[in-house]
């Protein structure tokens, strides 16, 4: 194993832990009314909740594209290693 394959796995763990983290701080799609808990706010907190939510799906989607990266580098590491 070599020093590349360990900074790597953990690069892959940090990458995973943000990717959890951020999907987790993403509000639901869903909009079941009162009786589900639905928030009813005045638009211009919704605005600012829809950028919030747009600003997470964007990091999501990079850290995302940054775990595959990743996985094929540390892949191509250890076939030429």
């Amino acid at each position: 194993m070599s020093i590349f394959e360990i900074i790597g796995g953990i690069a892959l763990c940090v990458v995973a832990v943000l990717i959890i983290i951020t999907v987790l701080m993403q509000e639901s799609k869903a909009k079941m009314g009162a009786l589900g808990g639905a928030n009813l706010d005045s638009s211009l907190s919704r605005n600012r909740g829809k950028t919030m939510d747009a600003m997470l799906a964007r990091a999501t989607k990079i850290l995302g594209v940054a775990f595959f990266v990743i996985t094929i580098l540390i892949a191509v590491a250890e076939k030429f290693a």
